[in-house]
């Protein structure tokens, strides 16, 4: 111990103290031997010590309080079920190397005489001090985003699979509705098939936020698009009294795309128009081609406010009060990230207001996070 707490000095005697404590990140320092010599506050606080003399000589997951720092006699790093431990992995890969090191590390720890699951992001350096190679150990804790992750695959698991059963069997019974009930029942199925769209556009949001969205890129007309997202929005909800009209001079390009994400980012411009509508309005589709890119666009008469424009495309913007909705967000984030593309929008009280996505006739290859192509 004299020789760790002679290289607890070492940090104490510098600036390095006073840095590391001022730090929200859970910091240690560890010498040759993966022994602690050096905790910030942060990680002490987090731990529930008083002081950062009550780690020292520990190694990582002792003061963690790893269940299985305790598996073998020679502690932590030792057992094996120290194999895969993220931690052990980054601190060796730091001593035998001397390379900085990025793992993830899922561990229990007993916390008096309750157990409780950690998921640590762990990144590990090489750092200098006096002479002396230390590890730079830095913790960050992200349990409650990975719980947040689970939480949302098996939500959005479990609505599909009821929302795609209602679909399903709206689409079973139409040919058994009487005549007299044909109108109501276009529009449950239209309210079906939206309910389902949304929640798989949440889904893609949440995926293309965290880089987990997967593309399928195919080939398609820019009609093809159009006509389909018309078909789509006809008889929903939004649409009623209104009118969703095609351009004449939209031109028919086949592009090699995503269509599901162009329509995406479409439908997004289109509810936003319809609901800027007054009945018997019109919402016009169009399609324009520009060199090697084709360009989607959504028109309303309508004028967005000067004051709202300048953060239209901002994660939290909604029109419809706070916390609802993420449209126009979506449509930055799906345009921009994994169709390789541009949206923007032009809104006068002379001309109305157009939206538009401007996207390549043939996505990168790739490019766009996981992709798959098909003919």
């Amino acid at each position: 111990m004299d020789v760790v707490r002679s290289q607890f000095r070492s940090f104490v005697g510098t600036n390095c103290r006073a840095f590391f404590d001022a730090l929200p990140n859970m910091i240690m320092a560890l010498n040759c031997h993966r022994q602690v010599v050096f905790a910030n506050q942060t990680f002490v606080s987090f731990l529930g010590h008083n002081d950062v003399e009550e780690l020292l000589g520990r190694r990582p997951g002792e003061a963690l309080g790893c269940v299985n720092a305790v598996a073998h006699s020679g502690g932590c790093g030792t057992s094996r079920h120290c194999r895969s431990c993220g931690a052990v992995v980054a601190i060796l890969s730091v001593i035998n190397d001397s390379v900085p090191s990025s793992e993830d590390c899922k561990l229990l720890r007993r916390v008096t005489t309750d157990i409780e699951g950690l998921d640590l992001h762990i990144n590990a350096s090489p750092i200098f001090i006096e002479g002396q190679r230390f590890i730079l150990f830095a913790i960050t804790d992200i349990t409650h985003e990975s719980r947040r992750r689970s939480m949302e695959r098996i939500f959005f698991h479990d609505v599909l699979n009821l929302a795609g059963g209602i679909s399903g069997l709206t689409e079973m019974l139409g040919d058994m509705v009487p005549d007299s009930l044909k109108g109501d029942f276009a529009i449950l199925q239209a309210s079906t098939s939206s309910l389902l769209d949304e929640i798989l556009a949440q889904r893609d949001i949440v995926a293309a936020e965290i880089n987990e969205l997967t593309i399928s890129v195919k080939c398609i007309g820019t009609l093809d698009i159009l006509h389909s997202l018309r078909g789509l929005y006809a008889h929903a909800p939004v649409a009623k009294g209104r009118i969703i009209a095609l351009a004449p001079e939209s031109v028919s390009v086949t592009i090699s795309t995503d269509a599901r994400l162009v329509q995406r980012v479409l439908g997004n411009m289109l509810k936003n128009a319809l609901e800027a509508l007054p009945p018997g309005g019109v919402a016009l589709l169009s399609c324009q081609e520009e060199n090697d890119h084709v360009v989607f666009s959504v028109h309303n008469p309508g004028l967005i406010p000067q004051s709202l424009q300048d953060s239209i495309f901002h994660r939290t913007f909604s029109t419809k009060g706070s916390g609802r909705g993420l449209g126009t967000y979506s449509m930055l984030l799906l345009a921009e990230r994994y169709l390789h593309g541009s949206v923007g929008f032009r809104s006068t009280e002379a001309e109305g207001t157009l939206f538009f996505l401007r996207i390549p006739k043939a996505v990168p290859a790739g490019q766009g996070g996981s992709t798959s192509m098909s003919s």
